[in-house]
C-alpha cells in the first residue's frame, strides 16, 4: 500500500521547511530530479541525519568518515522509464532528455551520494517481492572487505505503478516506499 502522504515531497519543485531541513540545503538538479531521485536522496538524508552522519565532514581536504549506498528495488527506474516512453510518442524529437537522464535504476541513489558525500560504493540490487533483507548481507561484505569504509546505507527504494490485476484487487495506482538504515 502507498503512504502517499509520507511522499509527498517527491510531486513537489520546491519541497517544504521540514524536508529541506533534511536535505540541509536544496540539490541543484531537484527540479529536474525524477520522482524515485527525490525519494532517494530525502530518505538518505533522514536516515544519515538521524545517525548523525548527515554532511560527513571534511578535514585538510580528507574526508573523516566513508560510506556506501545500497538500494534494492523491485520495479528500478520503471516508473520514469515509462514517462520517458510516452514523451517518444510523438517522435523521437521530442524525447525528454532531461527523463532520459533517469532511465538507469542507480540514478537515484548516484543522486543521493552525491549530495551526501558518499564516496564508497552506490548500486542497485533487484528483489522480488519474497526477497526479505539482504541488503545488510552485502552491506556487511562490504565493510569485511574494504577497511577505507565505515559504514554503508543500505534500503529499499520504489516508485512504481501497479499492474491493472492489482488495481482492481483493490491496490493503490502506485507503489512509493522507501526504508534505508545505517550498517557498520
Amino acid at each position: 500500500m502507498t503512504v502517499r502522504s509520507r511522499y509527498d515531497y517527491i510531486d513537489f519543485d520546491l519541497p517544504g521547511e521540514e524536508i529541506l531541513a533534511v536535505l540541509g540545503e536544496l540539490p541543484k538538479r531537484w527540479g529536474r530530479m525524477d520522482r524515485i531521485s527525490r525519494l532517494a536522496v530525502v530518505e538518505v538524508g533522514l536516515v544519515l541525519l538521524n545517525a548523525g552522519l548527515r554532511g560527513i565532514e571534511v578535514e585538510a581536504g580528507l574526508v573523516t568518515k566513508r560510506g556506501g549506498l545500497i538500494g534494492l528495488t523491485r520495479r528500478g527506474s520503471l516508473a520514469t522509464d515509462l514517462a520517458y516512453a510516452a514523451t517518444l510518442e510523438e517522435g523521437v524529437e521530442m524525447a525528454s532528455p532531461t527523463l532520459f537522464s533517469y532511465t538507469l535504476p542507480n540514478i537515484a541513489l548516484a543522486e543521493a551520494a552525491s549530495h551526501y558525500g558518499l564516496t564508497g560504493p552506490v548500486y542497485s540490487v533487484f528483489v522480488d517481492d519474497s526477497t526479505d533483507g539482504g541488503g545488510e548481507e552485502e552491506a556487511e561484505r562490504w565493510l569485511c572487505h574494504d577497511d577505507s569504509l565505515d559504514f554503508m546505507v543500505v534500503g529499499e527504494l520504489d516508485v512504481y505503478p501497479v499492474s491493472s490485476e492489482e488495481k482492481k484487487a483493490g491496490a493503490d495506482s502506485e507503489v512509493v516506499s522507501a526504508n534505508f538504515k545505517i550498517v557498520s
